[in-house]
């Protein structure tokens, strides 16, 4: 949104604030949506730095402002953020005071709830973009029968509420609506946006050749038992197949602890994800995607690393009983196990490094169907729809 203007024969363009309010240090996720509107919008960036171990750094262009807001929060413990959430809200809300903000794009629920709380006190024509890239346990309780499940029943109240004045959703996979916001949210505002990657970024993907069959896991490392049971088949395996882990998380330091010893994994650690990402894919020949299904959420999600192995051409290794599971054996890019199942693990690893056919067939349905999970398309349905607010 820019408004141009003509002023002793010069043209000046306005344009509109927007705040892209973070409760995390920025992915690539977020920061692709920067890179479309940064043209458009004057960015502003605000993050909460919650001094998690394991970092990963991020690029971003000059012409943006980047407020850092570092108070210390656990990752995965609700209540014990809470006065955390309060320091960083204040904080927050005065920067919000000085940029008066047309947009604030807030991703998850304690996004929401700091943007909704200067609307409403201070700036009552905000507009906010509420982002969902994944789907909390308290949105799946039904029926409240414990502290836990009254508890997720008053932040459902809560988000309820929130979201009446919200001027988009945008959800990272169509499930989510399916399961939760279409019980309360109008469809008019719901948009779906799948974590795709960029084609720009990725089109310097090279396929190397590897002595070892190297199976990789690249991305945030928080499912540390499905993490383990691949360390333990390929460990129990004894043949020529190696592990590669990419990035951090809550479950990094317990995965390099579990590492040691072990000559047969390689723990890359953080990484930056522009000047990185695709040398990364270079190092494997199958996609490990494999999560915890007990997770109501794990279930109905599309991670980005479904989207990005495709365009890779790299075959993926996912769970059964999932809608990524779904997808993998519909389009025949790849395999699914139980999530708990070593052995059943251990049979389909001896597969695949051993058929290099099989591997073939898996790469060429990737290819045929890549063009369709890049983000440069999607990335026009997104600016459009901030035209039209």
């Amino acid at each position: 949104m820019t408004r141009v203007s003509k002023f002793c024969g010069a043209k000046e363009i306005h344009m509109a604030q927007m705040v892209i309010l973070l409760s995390h240090i920025p992915n690539p996720r977020i920061l692709k949506k920067i890179k479309t509107l940064e043209d458009r919008y004057k960015i502003t960036l605000i993050y909460w730095d919650r001094g998690l171990k394991g970092k990963e750094g991020f690029e971003i262009s000059k012409k943006n402002n980047v407020k850092e807001i570092s108070v210390k929060a656990p990752q995965g413990k609700p209540f014990y953020r809470i006065i955390p959430l309060i320091k960083f809200t204040c904080i927050a809300i005065s920067y919000l005071k000085d940029i008066k903000p047309t947009f604030i794009h807030a991703s998850n629920f304690d996004m929401l709830l700091v943007a909704s709380f200067y609307r409403d006190l201070f700036k009552k024509n905000t507009k906010i973009v509420y982002e969902v890239a994944d789907l909390p346990e308290y949105s799946f309780i039904k029926g409240v029968h414990s502290l836990k499940t009254f508890a997720a029943k008053i932040l459902q109240i809560i988000e309820r509420k929130m979201t009446r004045k919200i001027s988009k959703l945008i959800l990272t996979s169509p499930f989510f609506w399916d399961e939760y916001f279409s019980k309360f949210v109008n469809k008019d505002k719901y948009l779906f946006i799948p974590n795709v990657p960029y084609k720009n970024l990725f089109s310097k993907y090279e396929k190397q050749h590897h002595d070892i069959f190297t199976i990789g896991f690249i991305g945030s490392v928080r499912y540390v038992r499905q993490l383990k049971m691949l360390i333990d088949a390929v460990d129990e395996l004894k043949g020529n197949i190696k592990i590669f882990i990419a990035g951090s998380g809550p479950g990094y330091q317990e995965i390099t602890e579990y590492s040691e010893g072990k000559n047969f994994i390689e723990i890359y650690g953080p990484y930056n994800y522009e000047r990185e990402i695709v040398s990364l894919y270079e190092k494997i020949d199958v996609a490990y995607s494999v999560y915890d299904t007990t997770l109501k959420n794990v279930r109905i999600a599309l991670p980005n690393r479904l989207y990005e192995a495709i365009v890779c051409n790299i075959p993926i290794i996912g769970a059964k009983g999932t809608v990524l599971g779904k997808f993998i054996e519909d389009n025949e890019i790849g395999i699914t196990v139980n999530s708990e199942d070593k052995d059943e693990l251990k049979k389909h690893l001896t597969m695949l490094s051993g058929s290099k056919k099989k591997l073939k067939t898996y790469q060429l349905n990737c290819d045929k169907i890549k063009q369709n999970y890049y983000y440069e398309s999607i990335s026009e349905v997104l600016l459009n729809e901030y035209e039209k607010m």
